[in-house]
């Protein structure tokens, strides 16, 4: 079993932290993100958003980076109040782990809608979740060699996926879909900024990841790699969607996506449901997501508390679970979505670029020695 109050041990490659960051930023919103974006846009113009908040979120890792090798060989949690008092620095480190614990929440909530509508009508939404819960605390307590391990074996699989079910629908493609573009100017992309801040989380990943990779120095090309790929599939699938179905079309469907692999056709009738395949993989890359978060929560939990036994591991798996179950209807979970989108944006962009320049003004920083 690891220990996480000392995984810094536990070194992982640049390809592995890269993979990592993709894993957690491509995820449960891109079953969802074409609807929201076109009914926010209602305008062909819904690939500028997404491009918009890469490169914003490509400036967040520079900053995430920078303020990690400020501090080399400790983790977020750790250096948060060397920067800024322990008070704040605890407060910091409660937010964050409060923030892992929404998002995870509701992208489990979400998957289990998702298995729900489509493959488990008549099973209780609670049921879903608590076999998918148990799974994320048994893999967590492997340790971060167990997670990263994980994520090298499906991320592939996934990918390749994503790339036939694109290649598959070239044929339904209309690029009269996507025109005229800009004829309503910048407004519905600034629009389209207020939906999206969900789906495009996962950059803070390179605050826990930095330092516990072999080479460090190449966090920022792990970072910027990973989110520009994660991002670069987003805006691919959401610019087919709308190609292949059209606004209007994609702004009634509540999963878009999946109406977007039930139009694969094979000749001679083979494999009629590409969609079976899709949901399959998408519902293990959604796994590898929320275990992501569950890991930042229990690591910072086991620093915080210098302890790691099974039961840090599992005892937060009561309250994702009643985080996830609490909301009643798609609506609430709508609003669930933007609140984490915007506490997303204070806790993983504003905070950071605070503590950096604290941390350049007061010149706060470690050497490797460990002196400050």
């Amino acid at each position: 079993m690891s220990n996480i109050p000392s995984m810094k041990q536990e070194k992982i490659s640049t390809l592995q932290a890269l993979f990592t960051v993709t894993s957690t930023v491509y995820a449960v919103g891109i079953v969802s993100l074409p609807r929201t974006i076109a009914e926010k846009t209602k305008t062909p113009d819904v690939w500028q958003g997404l491009l918009l908040a890469t490169l914003l979120g490509i400036v967040v890792i520079f900053i995430h980076v920078k303020l990690c090798h400020r501090f080399p060989g400790k983790t977020f949690y750790e250096f948060n109040p060397v920067i800024a008092g322990k008070l704040i620095g605890f407060l910091i480190n409660i937010a964050f782990i409060v923030f892992c614990m929404m998002i995870c929440s509701l992208v489990c909530r979400m998957m289990a809608e998702f298995l729900k509508g489509l493959a488990l009508e008549r099973t209780p939404i609670s049921m879903i979740l608590m076999p998918f819960l148990l799974l994320i605390g048994y893999l967590t307590w492997g340790g971060l060699h167990a997670m990263v391990r994980l994520i090298e074996l499906f991320f592939p699989l996934t990918f390749i996926v994503f790339l036939l079910l694109i290649v598959f629908n070239i044929n339904h493609f209309n690029l009269d879909n996507l025109r005229p573009v800009f004829h309503k100017g910048w407004r519905p992309i600034f629009e389209s900024l207020k939906v999206i801040p969900f789906s495009t989380m996962g950059f803070e990943s390179i605050l826990i990841l930095t330092n516990v990779m072999a080479n460090p120095q190449k966090a920022w090309k792990a970072g910027w790699i990973g989110y520009s790929i994660a991002m670069g599939l987003y805006i691919l699938m959401v610019t087919m969607v709308v190609g292949c179905m059209s606004v209007e079309e994609v702004s009634r469907l509540q999963w878009p996506v999946v109406s977007f692999a039930q139009q694969i056709e094979f000749p001679g009738a083979f494999l009629e449901r590409f969609e079976i395949l899709f949901i399959i993989l998408w519902t293990i890359k959604i796994f590898m997501t929320a275990s992501n978060y569950y890991f930042y929560i229990v690591t910072g939990i086991s620093q915080l508390t210098q302890k790691w036994n099974k039961y840090i591991c599992y005892l937060p798996l009561i309250i994702l679970f009643c985080l996830s179950i609490y909301p009643q209807n798609f609506i609430e979970i709508g609003n669930f979505d933007k609140i984490i989108g915007y506490f997303g944006i204070v806790i993983n962009a504003v905070v950071p670029l605070v503590l950096l320049v604290i941390s350049m003004v007061f010149h706060r920083t470690e050497k490797t020695d460990g002196k400050q």
